[in-house]
């Protein structure tokens, strides 16, 4: 019975979690799009659990936008890289068509 008790704890306690994961996710994905990444944190002195959520979703905002930079920094070299790779590609086709045009008239 004990174990069933337990059981039913942890479970609870995974459900809460996820669903206060998902909360905030929720609430730092919200305030990157009405804010923007340039968020700044406000301070509430008559209430101090309220300025600690601010904080702590103007940290999820920041590593949001981080991550956002550093993907776009590197799928812009990604794009570049392949078009580099699509130009050779192209280039080596015109010449072993060439080639092989010349063989066909000699």
């Amino acid at each position: 019975m004990a174990l069933t008790f337990e059981t039913l704890f942890w479970s609870a306690a995974k459900l809460l979690f996820l669903g206060a994961g998902i909360l905030y996710l929720g609430l730092v994905l919200t305030t990157y799009r009405l804010d923007g990444p340039r968020l700044r944190p406000r301070r509430r002195p008559h209430n101090l659990g309220r300025t600690a959520l601010d904080l702590v979703v103007w940290l999820g905002v920041k590593v949001l936008a981080s991550t956002v930079h550093a993907a776009r920094a590197a799928l812009d070299m990604l794009s570049d890289t392949s078009a580099d790779v699509g130009e050779w590609y192209l280039r080596r086709q015109e010449h072993a068509a060439q080639a092989l045009h010349k063989s066909r008239l000699r």
